[in-house]
């Protein structure tokens, strides 16, 4: 069973997307900001990481960017979920896997997680 890593602030948000994720057959892990995901990916080494852009503590930027200096964890995949600009996925030559704009649906959700799999 693959484990996807989802980091977002909202509670809500973060609840009900880690429910389908496990409705679609995914084991998955939460964390509230990234900080505490970037910590959570070098312990629990997840199949994906589904990361807000905005939170406190560290945002999504910093956990990219601190992934992607890890040679353990280098090769997560990482996909951006933002009420923002598409633009934002990369910064400073960290480049994200993906980006799922908000609000996102049930199907454009796993269509996205389903084609970074398929990559890796």
């Amino acid at each position: 069973m693959q484990t996807i890593l989802v980091v977002e602030d909202n509670k809500e948000l973060r609840e009900n997307t880690a429910e389908l994720l496990q409705l679609a057959g995914f084991n998955v892990i939460t964390s509230t900001n990234g900080e505490e995901g970037l910590q959570l990916t070098i312990e629990q080494h997840p199949d994906l990481i589904l990361c807000d852009l905005i939170m406190p503590k560290a945002g999504g930027m910093e956990l990219l960017q601190n992934k992607k200096n890890n040679n353990t964890i280098s090769d997560i995949p990482l996909v951006f979920l933002s009420a923002g600009s598409a633009s934002f996925h990369h910064h400073n030559g960290f480049r994200a896997d993906g980006y799922l704009s908000k609000p996102f649906t049930y199907e454009q959700l796993l269509k996205t997680i389903k084609q970074i799999l398929k990559k890796n």
